[in-house]
């Protein structure tokens, strides 16, 4: 009932049904080289704030977290100063 083949270079099964035949291949894999596991790290880098700023967001977490500030305005904050970074100016300037 069930074939073995191989075809262009890949194995597979070929399963015949009255009616119907089936072909099952054996998925390409690629294995990511240490250059694009590299290549990715950097952009993800490029991608989180500051060592400063993340302090500032963590505070910002703590503060909300043991209630000293409600979750609205802590949100507030935090999207006001990453706008306000956007558009050019910085958080210590």
């Amino acid at each position: 009932m069930a074939t073995k083949q191989r075809k262009a270079g890949t194995e597979g099964t070929t399963v015949n049904f009255p009616g119907v035949t089936a072909e099952f291949h054996r998925p390409d894999h690629v294995i990511p080289t240490r250059d694009d596991l590299s290549g990715a790290a950097e952009t993800v880098r490029g991608y989180l704030p500051s060592g400063q700023m993340l302090a500032f967001y963590g505070g910002l977490g703590a503060l909300t977290a043991f209630s000293v500030i409600e979750w609205p305005v802590a949100a507030a904050i935090g999207a006001g100063v990453a706008l306000a970074q956007r558009a050019g100016g910085t958080a210590s300037e």
